[in-house]
């Protein structure tokens, strides 16, 4: 994927999520317990201006950011100002090359890093939020979900399991994952304390199979694996989300 895409990705979840309708701001989000589509769409801003917080202060910044969302109005204003903190991300990302050093909460990086990561936040939050209203959520974009698996196995997956580490029983086992609209495949052996994505297939375990949308929802636990093709060890699946619950 190039910066250009994960720019325009932003910018069109974005004014989708400014463009609910303010009468469906109280509804609950089935996706995530607890949260109303206001909360989701303050949580998404939260994000983006702890994204920004990061590129602002640069490489070699110490500092732990809590992104600060006390301004978010009451009522239908709340849409509006989430517009607005969605564009100065954007105006914040394109100031940095997508090589350029960068920090985040995984230590120095890249400003590729923020570009991808927020593409992806954003991309589910708005599932999540579109979800909760009566006409339903588009499906995610062949290649940003697909995008999302690979940032998913090569990043936020190993993070949380090295911290969390997998039961024994789940320790060698293989994961395949095959995008049947891109071409995209995943192949996954699962370490106690993180996982190796290998470069060539090899025997799985469990595979799984579907749209990249689909596997990408499955992965983040939106969806239920029922909702894609599945063959082999469903408890090794299962194992995995319940250490992961992203």
């Amino acid at each position: 994927m190039t910066a250009q895409l994960w720019l325009d990705s932003i910018a069109a979840d974005g004014a989708r999520i400014a463009a609910i309708d303010p009468a469906h701001l109280a509804l609950p989000v089935p996706s995530c317990p607890g949260w109303t589509v206001r909360e989701g769409v303050v949580h998404t801003a939260g994000a983006h201006r702890w994204a920004t917080a990061f590129l602002q202060a640069g490489p070699d910044s110490k500092e732990r950011f809590i992104p600060d969302v006390s301004d978010a109005p009451d009522g239908d204003a709340v849409l509006g100002w989430y517009a607005g903190v969605n564009a100065a991300l954007l105006d914040e990302l394109r100031r940095h090359e997508p090589d350029e050093p960068a920090r985040a909460f995984i230590g120095r990086t890249v400003a590729a890093f923020w570009m991808r990561r927020m593409t992806q936040e954003v991309s589910i939050h708005r599932w999540d939020l579109q979800n909760s209203l009566p006409d339903g959520a588009e499906p995610l974009p062949a290649w940003t979900a697909a995008d999302g698996i690979t940032e998913l196995t090569q990043m936020q997956i190993p993070l949380i399991v090295g911290k969390k580490g997998l039961p024994e029983a789940l320790v060698g086992k293989v994961i395949a994952i095959e995008a049947t609209d891109t071409g995209d495949r995943w192949t996954l052996r699962l370490r106690a304390d993180g996982i190796d994505v290998l470069d060539e297939p090899v025997p799985a375990d469990v595979t799984l199979r579907g749209t990249a949308s689909d596997l990408d929802l499955v992965l983040w636990r939106r969806a239920e694996p029922g909702t894609v093709d599945l063959e082999g060890e469903r408890a090794v699946l299962d194992g995995l989300l319940d250490v992961v619950i992203i």
